[in-house]
């Protein structure tokens, strides 16, 4: 490892925003930022109905239904090797380029790893690429022990889990107990990633995210599981672990969460499997899913993402098309897994 990968390592470590720490770095390509759909605030989020829960490994996940109108979908989350993620010219951090040589725009989730180049990173926030479109998306780093490598980054199915989804999130709590959303933490995440290598007994030398994610997959694969199979009209999931709900995501689609259903819970089923299996109350999770509700998404952030004032249970985050909502997702601020070390 070479000093000047040392030297930014170390003042990303520090408690200055990763923006602030990478401003001065060059993509070496003219592209443009990727943005979410749309920056205008939702009156009310759709009504949430929740069906029954299922178990998966060690994680309980309840469907989620919508009373928001189903429109015909144009945009893809299956690539087939025709969205080209590489570095920029001059490699940088928080940020990689993407290419969509489809025909239709490509929704790209939050968490979603992004495997290889110079290291290994995570997308911070969910965003639609449209057809045609070179763009730079905004990511953190998920292997803190490597700087160097080849250009080109996979894009696959794999996420991030709970505890780094809410330093990528920028989650901390407050002197009064609700918990703030903010934006990426580095060595925030670094750390999380550093829990989930030790809380599964996977620390690899680099603390690649990845490689970890690879070793526990292989050992998942020989539980043999039944594949995860979406309830007809189902446009969203509620995951539960160790009897608690965790995290919700919702789509405008049932096709978007029939493609993504089984990549959610994977992401979460390494940590479930560190837990004693413990059923979730559907009174629980019903609660959960009324108080975001409740709260709505009325905060609009810099980068036009939406999300909930300050809480004690819910950080949610969700992105607009046409007025309407395209993804959420929100994380269970009080749960064991998202901020407790």
């Amino acid at each position: 490892m070479n000093q000047e990968f040392n030297n930014w390592a170390d003042s990303l470590r520090g408690q200055k925003p990763i923006a602030d720490v990478i401003a001065d770095a060059k993509t070496g390509r003219a592209v443009r930022t990727a943005k979410p759909a749309s920056t205008k605030v939702m009156k009310q989020l759709p009504t949430m109905h929740l069906g029954r829960g299922q178990r998966y490994g060690n994680l309980t996940w309840f469907p989620i239904f919508t009373d928001a109108p189903v429109k015909t979908r144009d945009y893809v989350t299956e690539t087939g090797g025709k969205v080209a993620v590489v570095e920029g010219d001059v490699p940088s951090v928080g940020t990689l380029n993407v290419k969509n040589e489809l025909g239709q725009p490509v929704l790209l989730l939050e968490g979603t790893l992004l495997e290889g180049g110079w290291q290994h990173r995570a997308l911070t926030r969910t965003v639609l690429v449209g057809a045609g479109v070179t763009t730079a998306l905004p990511v953190v780093c998920v292997e803190a022990g490597r700087w160097g490598g080849v250009a080109t980054q996979k894009l696959g199915g794999r996420r991030a889990p709970a505890g780094v989804r809410s330093a990528i999130r920028g989650m901390q709590k407050a002197s009064n107990g609700t918990v703030h959303q903010a934006m990426a933490d580095q060595g925030e995440v670094w750390n999380k990633v550093r829990e989930f290598g030790m809380r599964n007994n996977k620390v690899r030398p680099t603390e690649s995210l990845v490689e970890m994610r690879v070793e526990i997959e292989a050992e998942i694969a020989a539980l043999k599981l039944e594949k995860p199979e979406p309830i007809y009209g189902q446009r969203g999931v509620l995951v539960a672990i160790a009897g608690s709900p965790l995290a919700i995501e919702v789509f405008d689609h049932p096709d978007t969460l029939a493609e993504r259903l089984e990549s959610i819970l994977d992401a979460y089923l390494p940590e479930s499997l560190t837990k004693a299996y413990k059923v979730c109350r559907s009174q629980l999770a019903r609660d959960f899913v009324e108080r975001i509700e409740r709260l709505g998404l009325d905060q609009v952030q810099s980068d036009g993402c939406l999300r909930n004032k300050p809480d004690r249970f819910v950080a949610a985050e969700g992105v607009l098309r046409d007025g309407s909502l395209l993804h959420m997702s929100a994380l269970n601020a009080a749960h064991e897994l998202v901020l407790a070390a």
